[in-house]
């Protein structure tokens, strides 16, 4: 019998290939810059492996991009010629393969769900309901996943990929608002294994969620393996610039993202929101970006048909918004003529939100902060289906505020920044705007009494 690392049968031509497999997943895990290499000896060991042809369809959706669906497609079909030799387990990976190649991330979540409760030692499983969980804005079935299957991972730190579900663990925890136990695992997981770029990721979103920005900065730069690591380092670039941007250094933002952030040659679609994520921070704070936002612009107008994930439509709207205001509108109709002609996950998610929270953003960046505010404000509680994390839909929380400034909604901006305040007590900058507002406002004791509770944080 053919087994995996943590035990799993799997169906191979050897147990070099399953052992071939293993590497490759375990560089995934670990956001390696390996990966491609790593299939590619799997499938010269074993060119109709299942469990690899799954992967690479996970891969190619995992992608974001339309253009790769049908190769995505093409993968189920050679796991499928295979399947009904395969195992139980690797036929639920098939069947997820199928929901997902069909564009609905409900049906891959419920097949990688079945397959956790009977298999719980199958990480592949569990790491694809992370991302699943994650773009369908479920963070607490992002947590309970990985607590459903903890039974059979608590004290098996002899299995090679225990840190790997430690930090997939921390995360969930993060997302869902323990934070002291979040980072308490994420550094756990880094210190068994410092090439894990999801424990440094999990410690650094505990940081930025609890506005401790120094020392957020010092854990991210006393990791020195972004040259080891995929695309993924770009991200971690990314938190690192988002915290430089909190504490005011905003020079310092665009030398990092000049140099460690922005990939001329980069089309993946978190690069790309990373990087149009930080432009719109830094001009909600007035700061000139030069002619950054043409190149975000262009790609763009290069995968406005894409429309499989609603947070980065929501990106691309703000840089098509900016650069090309024809072009963005155009985009926000082709939105709502998908949600109407479409029945997948994406579909409904623009029906509920993802339209409204587009076009918000196109006409924030066309100055419209009216019409901004009577689409963004009453979807806001709805933005987190779009995916990401918490972190990352910040951004459009803090538009939502500058739309109020700049429409001078003064009881509106005041309201959202007394709301932002008490959940962020040590956010420097929340604090700074509700000032500048109870100022405005006439509310001089009012401003007085923020500035003092203000004084007393431990800002940083």
């Amino acid at each position: 019998m053919i087994v995996d690392q943590t035990g799993l049968q799997v169906s191979a031509a050897s147990q070099e290939a399953a052992e071939a497999f293993d590497r490759t997943l375990v560089a995934y895990l670990r956001f390696g810059n390996d990966i491609g290499d790593l299939l590619k000896t799997t499938y010269s060991l074993d060119s109709e492996m299942l469990l690899a042809n799954v992967l690479r369809g996970y891969f190619m959706h995992m992608m974001g991009m339309r253009a790769l669906v049908p190769k995505a497609q093409q993968a189920l079909m050679a796991a499928q010629r295979v399947a009904s030799a395969a195992t139980p387990r690797e036929q639920l990976h098939v069947k997820a393969l199928e929901s997902w190649c069909s564009l609905d991330l409900a049906g891959a979540s419920a097949a990688l769900e079945e397959c956790i409760r009977e298999y719980p030692t199958d990480v592949l499983a569990v790491k694809m309901l992370h991302y699943t969980h994650f773009y369908t804005g479920d963070a607490v079935n992002l947590r309970n996943s990985v607590g459903r299957v903890w039974h059979a991972w608590e004290g098996r730190e002899d299995l090679p990929t225990y840190g790997y579900m430690l930090s997939m663990r921390a995360f969930g925890l993060e997302e869902t608002g323990d934070y002291g136990k979040a980072e308490s695992l994420g550094r756990a997981a880094a210190s068994l294994n410092e090439a894990d770029a999801w424990a440094v990721h999990t410690v650094a979103h505990v940081c930025e969620m609890e506005d401790r920005r120094q020392d957020g900065l010092s854990w991210l730069e006393s990791k020195g393996g972004y040259d080891n690591w995929n695309n993924f380092r770009y991200h971690l670039a990314w938190h690192k610039a988002v915290m430089l941007f909190e504490v005011g250094r905003h020079d310092d933002v665009l030398a990092l993202y000049d140099d460690g952030l922005f990939d001329p040659k980069s089309d993946e679609y978190l690069d790309l929101t990373n990087d149009i994520s930080i432009l719109a921070r830094l001009e909600l704070e007035g700061v000139d970006v030069g002619d950054r936002w043409a190149a975000m612009g262009e790609r763009a107008k290069g995968r406005v048909d894409d429309k499989l994930l609603a947070f980065v439509d929501a990106h691309f709207a703000l840089a098509l918004g900016e650069v090309d205001a024809g072009a963005a509108e155009d985009y926000v109709t082709s939105i709502d003529g998908y949600s109407d002609s479409e029945d997948d996950t994406y579909a409904h998610v623009a029906q509920i939100v993802g339209h409204d929270l587009c076009a918000a953003l196109v006409a924030y960046k066309a100055k419209d902060f009216e019409a901004c505010i009577d689409m963004l404000e009453p979807v806001r509680d709805h933005v987190k289906l779009i995916g990401g994390s918490n972190a990352q839909r910040d951004l459009f929380a803090q538009i939502l505020i500058d739309a109020a400034v700049q429409a001078e909604k003064w009881t509106l901006a005041r309201s959202l920044l007394s709301e932002r305040t008490t959940l962020k007590p040590k956010n420097a900058r929340a604090w700074r705007q509700l000032i500048m507002v109870l100022k405005t406002m006439g509310d001089d004791a009012a401003a007085e009494l923020a500035s003092l509770k203000a004084d007393v944080t431990s800002m940083n």
